[in-house]
Parts: C-alpha cells; structure tokens; sequence
C-alpha cells in the first residue's frame, strides 16, 4: 500500500497548534449541558471523575471534542459518544461491508462524515477501490485522526493511503461543487439532534444525489436506533424513498450503543441474496440478511414516519420526544 502525505483540502494540519490538553488537565472537568443524550452526558461525566487520561480535548467552532483513554478509548462530539474502541467495528463493519456486497464494482467511493477514519479503515480493505474522497466539515476533527496515536492507531493511518483525498468542508457545499460519480456513498452523519443536522436528512439531499450514483452505484447511512427511535429510522428510509429510490433497512447490535440501524439505497430494486462479504472483518454474519430482521413492535412503527423537508425539517423534533419517551 503506498503512502502519502496530503493536506486537507482548505485547511493545513500545520496551522493546528496542539494545546496542553492533550495531557490530563489538572483542574476538574465538567459537563455542561447540551442538545445531545443524558447518559452520555452522564457516562462522560462519570468517567472524569475516575482515573482517565484525556488524550485530545479541544473546541472547533463546530463542536467540543474530547477523545478520552480509561478501560477503552472514547470519543466524545458535543459530550454525545461516537464511539468505544471496545466495540466501534460492530458499527462501522455494519455501515460499510453490507453495502458493498451490493454492487459489483467498488473503483470510485465518497464518504461523507466520518472523519475519525474508521469507516475509510473498512473502505480501504477493498483492493479494486481506486479512490476515497472524504469530506467532513470539521479540521480539528481530522486533525485528531490524524496525528493522536490512539485514534491512528484504530483507524490504521488510513489518512495516508494515497488513494484518499480529504475535503474539509460542508457536505452539502462538496456536492455542489463535485462533478464525479460513484459506485458507493457512505453517509456517516451524526443523529438528527438538532434542525442543523436534521437538515442532512432530507428529501432534497437525497434528489441530489441521485446524480453522483454511477448505474449499479448504492448509498448507505446510519439511521439511528430502530429500538430507541423508531420513527425517525423509518422516516429516514421514507425520505430516501421520496427520493426516488430503493431501499433496504438492516440493523445491529453495538454493545456500546444497542440496536443500530442503517439504510441502504439505489436506483434499482435491492434484493438480500446470498450477500457475503469478502474482505476481513470480525462482527458480521456469513449470512447478512439476517440482518434484515426487525421485531413487529419496531415494524408497526412505519406507518408513523414522515418525509424530512429542507425546509421544514421535523427530524430532530421527533428524536427529542422519542428519547424522552425511552
């Protein structure tokens, strides 16, 4: 595999000045009250109480990141965890593997989000992948990911290969200014917490890109929870199919998190056949469709879910009356 060192895109990580926190700081660390889960406010906050080592904590103008070592490695984005190094391949295997079992031809990939690298790790498992482009919008984010061992060390430097070019801008903002098609997309957004991320969720993203699809090309996203938010999984699935597009909705189990669920799209009417995946991983069963099977509590909540709008997103109203209803 060959190697490079490529700049971010309109931002250079040398302009990035670490700080003193990237050791454990002295004074008490607290959580201050946000738009994201309680119990993972409470979780963080336990866990700064006890013996941790904060290995990154920094405010872009984004968000706070806080990547912390106690028994396992955490990252943390507005006190809300993205993920534990305990159990993080059941979620990005999950996101990336089934989704390539369904087209032929892996050349051209983009990956929005993600900027940890763990969903590029599993990406560049796949030989026949040309090229990546990753877009995120945060740089502090990709700066981490680049540059602390822990987080290098479980995305397996994949910043490096020289396949991948990263775009540190908006999501929305690449997609109007790309002109490339590809045979895989993978969304890797955050949940639809609030109207900003809401608005990632919608009816008019999706029409765009049905344009940046190659013929057999799919797109998957994480969906959130079908167990703790099933609404707005189903909503997701019904926006993407206001699209224009098929789908098929799949979950997993993530230790860390619980019942995780995804949507896979395209153009074309989608079938679980005899998916295997051919590239090393750890989690997935050898018979994916299995995957595919949801208790009837969740599949009776279908008939609530709603199409998400640009301009009236209503995602994130849902989720905040779900989780306070769990």
């Amino acid at each position: 595999m060959k190697k490079n060192n490529k700049k971010i895109n309109s931002w250079s990580a040398s302009a990035f000045q670490c700080s003193s926190s990237l050791d454990t700081p002295k004074q008490k660390e607290t959580v201050k009250t946000v738009d994201s889960n309680k119990w993972d406010q409470e979780g963080l906050q336990e866990l700064l109480n006890l013996k941790h080592h904060t290995l990154f904590h920094e405010k872009s103008d984004y968000q706070d990141i806080h990547l912390i070592e106690a028994t396992d490695v955490r990252l943390y984005l507005n006190h809300q965890l993205q993920f534990s190094s305990l159990d993080e391949r059941f979620y990005h295997e999950a996101l990336v593997h089934p989704a390539f079992t369904f087209t032929p031809k892996h050349d051209h990939v983009l990956i929005l989000g993600g900027g940890d690298g763990l969903a590029l790790r599993e990406v560049l498992k796949y030989k026949d992948v040309k090229h990546v482009n990753l877009v995120d919008l945060d740089p502090v984010v990709l700066y981490a990911a680049q540059n602390i061992p822990a987080l290098t060390e479980l995305n397996h430097d994949s910043f490096c290969d020289s396949r991948v070019t990263i775009h540190c801008k908006d999501a929305l903002v690449f997609l109007k200014e790309d002109q490339s098609r590809y045979d895989v997309v993978i969304i890797d957004f955050p949940d639809p917490t609030d109207k900003s991320i809401s608005s990632l969720y919608t009816n008019e993203l999706y029409l765009f890109l049905k344009d940046f699809l190659t013929k057999d090309g799919i797109f998957v996203c994480q969906a959130t929870s079908p167990r703790d938010t099933p609404v707005v999984f189903w909503s997701i699935a019904k926006t993407i199919e206001s699209a224009g597009f098929h789908t098929i909705s799949y979950h997993t189990n993530i230790p860390s998190f619980g019942d995780w669920g995804f949507h896979i799209a395209s153009n074309r009417t989608l079938i679980w056949n005899h998916n295997h995946v051919l590239v090393p991983h750890r989690t997935l069963p050898a018979n994916l469709k299995k995957l595919a099977s949801f208790r009837h509590s969740i599949l009776q909540q279908k008939k609530f879910a709603v199409v998400n709008f640009l301009n009236s997103p209503v995602l994130q109203d849902i989720f905040a009356e779900e989780v306070s209803d769990d």
